[in-house]
């Protein structure tokens, strides 16, 4: 009789601990049960087997308890909710990109080219069902003012000027195949009204493409760069000296090895832009203008269009160029009956927001028919800085041009820094620009004059 009424508090201490257990042991009174009748033996042994499922019982119960407390400091430690101005800010970023405007078909998904021209220009384009024509279309213009302290020793007042500095229309895309594009560009600068740039050409392959027309020539990484994309309003005096500017010529280009090289291998009429003053732009001897480039890119394809790393590279990205010109001209005019040859080294870099870029110009002129020759070099070095990554830009450059070695008093020099601000961030497409420089024996396009001059400029560009 004492035995069956110990197996009942046995039991009942049982039933009361699964109770407290919470649900976590469901079925173990059932089993217990079930089991203590197979069970023989003596009651130590029974006791000893009933320990044991305890045991087991308040192990799993532990176990339980830590993944509970390991799940409440995951969501202690997740970020709070995103706010509705927060995912609004977001998306207005995204539509900004240009990637966005191509899925929305605002872009040219049609016209994506190899590397020229640049296709971000365009802002609206229309293409056929088969993608072999098409037709983009881009507007361009950046509004300046510009205050000119100089040099009253030299008779010279200051000035204050408002006006529009660029103005452009480009049409571009692509006819009766993805390989043959055209691309149109004309100008209002100062509202003189113009044709900037018209050719076509030709892509079968990343190694290898063709350009015909009128373009500028593949020289020097900043003239190349489109002026939408300046690390500062306008390019350095020593690039506006030594640049090729825009002629009637033949490309033959290509990026070969992945975009680790880029070559350019063309021949240019030489006669530089119409002149009024000579009545045509025609040759003005039987010598034509040829220019070599060749650029490697060690750590793969390098942006040129754009001089600055507004794109926030997040792997470092260096270049390094050189090229030749045979027959160069000077400031877009012709040396007549004069053996030229004209060379430029190159050096750039952008990370993280930060961008640097270095050119050495050299040149040599010597006449036909008598006449004294003459040497020229100079270079300029220039960094830009993302201090709020693709919405606040610092900028910083320094020029040296010496026209002509032989000659003492001519050199000219730039000291300038500026700040750039966009107002969609990732893209030059509205953007306010503002600098000061300092220019030595110079303007600001590196027009040679005595005394010194100091300049602020403050812009606002907008494409659309």
């Amino acid at each position: 009789m004492g035995r069956k009424w110990r197996r009942l508090v046995v039991l009942s201490a049982l039933v009361i601990g699964d109770v407290f257990a919470g649900s976590m042991l469901p079925g173990v009174f059932a089993q217990q049960t079930a089991q203590t009748e197979e069970i023989s033996g003596s009651e130590r042994d029974y006791l000893q087997w009933q320990l044991k499922q305890m045991e087991e019982a308040f192990q799993k119960q532990q176990e339980q308890i830590q993944a509970l407390k390991r799940r409440v400091e995951a969501l202690t430690d997740e970020k709070p909710p995103v706010t509705r101005e927060e995912i609004k800010h977001e998306i207005e970023d995204y539509l900004s990109t240009d990637e966005a405007r191509k899925k929305m078909a605002l872009g040219m998904p049609a016209m994506t080219t190899l590397y020229t021209p640049d296709e971000e220009k365009f802002s609206i384009g229309f293409k056929s069902a088969d993608d072999n024509y098409s037709l983009g279309i881009g507007l361009r213009m950046q509004f300046r003012y510009t205050y000119k302290d100089r040099n009253e020793d030299v008779g010279r007042d200051d000035t204050n000027n408002m006006d529009v500095r660029r103005a452009r229309l480009c049409f571009g895309g692509n006819i009766y195949s993805k390989m043959t594009h055209y691309y149109v560009e004309f100008d209002g600068d100062s509202f003189d009204v113009g044709v900037r740039d018209f050719y076509v050409y030709w892509t079968p392959m990343s190694e290898l493409n063709a350009k015909l027309g009128y373009f500028k020539v593949p020289f020097n990484q900043q003239r190349m760069s489109t002026s939408a994309k300046l690390l500062f309003q306008d390019r350095a005096i020593t690039s506006e000296e030594f640049d090729q500017d825009r002629d009637y010529g033949f490309d033959i280009y290509g990026k070969p090895f992945d975009g680790h090289l880029e070559y350019h291998a063309a021949m240019f009429q030489g006669a530089g832009e119409d002149d009024e003053d000579r009545g045509s732009e025609d040759n003005l001897d039987n010598e034509l203008m040829y220019v070599f480039n060749v650029r490697y890119n060690p750590f793969g394809k390098y942006d040129t269009v754009d001089e600055t790393d507004i794109k926030f590279t997040e792997k470092f990205k260096a270049s390094v160029a050189a090229s030749v010109v045979v027959n160069p001209k000077e400031r877009d005019e012709k040396l007549e009956d004069t053996d030229g040859l004209q060379g430029v080294l190159e050096l750039s870099m952008k990370y993280r927001g930060f961008s640097w870029h270095n050119e050495y110009f050299m040149r040599s002129a010597d006449p036909e028919h008598g006449g004294d020759s003459f040497d020229s070099n100079g270079f300029f070095s220039q960094a830009g800085y993302f201090v709020i990554p693709k919405r606040l830009e610092v900028a910083a450059r320094y020029s040296y041009l010496d026209r002509d070695k032989d000659v003492s008093d001519d050199i000219g020099r730039e000291y300038s820094g500026g700040i750039n601000y966009y107002f969609r961030p990732g893209v030059h497409r509205s953007k306010l620009q503002a600098d000061v420089g300092h220019y030595e024996n110079s303007d600001e396009r590196g027009r040679e004059q005595s005394g010194s001059e100091n300049q602020v400029r403050l812009q606002y560009q907008i494409i659309f």
